[in-house]
């Protein structure tokens, strides 16, 4: 993974925090569903480590504004990166504890997609630490291996600073 495209993204992050509320996105995984076997190769590597940023103005009644962009090794073991924008809500369920639902879309390059994408995601979470589920649909999509697979579930963790 390159480290460079992180370095100017964590020095800016100090200067953030007196205008916008700032989270730290950790891709760490993937799980894909309906490859045949008998068809395709079916190694994907669904440890997919990667490092995020999420910035959002604030908090509204309706929900939260967000613009996200991280880096990751992708399911071929790749560098990938995206850069989106979409909206989350939290809902406080009990003391610190919260579910959450949410939907981002932008530019996706990795994953064998460069261009388009959008992804729903459910979130749980207690204090600042939020772990998320996104749905991907590689139906829908432009992946190269589309026909291999019908649906990718990514996991990820957010800690709000």
């Amino acid at each position: 993974m390159k480290i460079n495209w992180l370095l100017p993204i964590v020095l800016a992050l100090p200067s953030t925090q007196s205008f916008a509320d700032i989270s730290i996105l950790a891709p760490f995984a993937s799980k894909h569903y309906g490859c045949n076997n008998k068809k395709h190769e079916c190694e994907f590597h669904q440890f997919n480590p990667g490092l995020g940023v999420e910035w959002s103005p604030q908090e509204y009644s309706w929900g939260r504004p967000i613009i996200r962009g991280a880096v990751y090794s992708d399911s071929s073991a790749k560098f990938a990166y995206y850069a989106a924008g979409g909206i989350r809500k939290d809902f406080n369920v009990m003391d610190d504890v919260k579910l959450g639902v949410g939907l981002y879309a932008g530019y996706l390059n990795g994953s064998d997609h460069r261009g388009f994408a959008a992804l729903p995601f459910v979130s749980v979470g207690y204090k600042k630490l939020s772990f998320e589920i996104g749905y991907g649909d590689s139906k829908a999509g432009h992946h190269t291996h589309k026909e291999e697979v019908n649906h990718i579930l990514t996991f990820s963790a957010r800690y709000d600073l």
